[in-house]
């Protein structure tokens, strides 16, 4: 999908729900709601409601942009579903996009243009000490970034290790900035320690608490920003990205494998 296009973008990963139309380069409407357990409730009014703002009619749209996760099992489910019925009755292109290049992107969006040659890191909290994560390299000075890990869980302490190990050479390749956005909060004191080790090598660390923003989703759907290719997925066909097994998984395969056994 070009950027020369009209495409609304919905996210649910998180308790934000995020929305955008964006016609070319121009916002026309947006939503961003905290209803972490009300989003099957909330996003068909909301994306109604995005509609009526812009004064784009559903067959206007040249592509449908959503969020596939990884996040909130249930929440990536609500966008994904929405997103593919939409698709597949209006008969539009539709798009799917990682949920934590929507994450750091948004976060990148927020700071205007100050991460000169930096590390984004999103982060969403998967509890018991694990994040859903990537990483990006972003270059302010040429306007593009490119993915550096694929979106995976992680212990949030074994990732700062992690980075921790890369920081000389981060340094030597001239990167300023190692920023952290999203569930921060959750994750306090791992990041103190690794901004202790990046400080004593010259590196600066961002830590923000920021939420999802659905023109990141519209324009990452469109091909700007990452260096990644965009291709459009039939609405039968796509499928969400947990980085994990569901629980109800987890027993099924615990039982087979005991059953496996006998």
């Amino acid at each position: 999908m070009n950027k020369q296009s009209t495409v609304m973008a919905i996210d649910t990963s998180t308790a934000t729900m995020a929305g955008a139309l964006m016609r070319n380069d121009q916002l026309l409407a947006s939503v961003q709601t905290e209803a972490e357990r009300n989003h099957s409730i909330h996003i068909m009014t909301n994306i109604e409601a995005m509609l009526a703002a812009s004064g784009v009619k559903l067959q206007e749209l040249e592509g449908i942009v959503t969020g596939i996760g990884p996040g909130s099992y249930t929440g990536v489910r609500i966008a994904v579903t929405a997103a593919k019925t939409l698709a597949w009755t209006a008969e539009k292109q539709l798009i799917g996009v990682s949920s934590l290049a929507g994450l750091a992107f948004s976060g990148v969006l927020a700071e205007e243009g100050t991460l000169p040659n930096a590390i984004v890191i999103p982060l969403m909290d998967a509890r018991r000490g694990q994040v859903y994560t990537a990483a990006f390299a972003v270059h302010m000075q040429t306007d593009t970034c490119s993915r550096l890990d694929q979106d995976h869980i992680v212990m949030m302490n074994t990732w700062c290790q992690y980075w921790e190990l890369k920081l000389q050479e981060l340094k030597d390749a001239g990167i300023e900035i190692v920023a952290f956005f999203g569930d921060v909060g959750q994750h306090e004191a791992s990041i103190s320690a690794f901004q202790s080790s990046a400080e004593a090598v010259g590196l600066k660390v961002l830590a923000k608490q920021h939420q999802m923003n659905g023109q990141a989703f519209a324009m990452l759907g469109r091909g700007q920003w990452l260096n990644e290719r965009v291709i459009a997925a039939d609405p039968h066909e796509l499928v969400p990205n947990y980085a994990q097994l569901t629980e109800a998984e987890v027993k099924q395969n615990a039982k087979e494998q005991e059953e496996g056994k006998r």
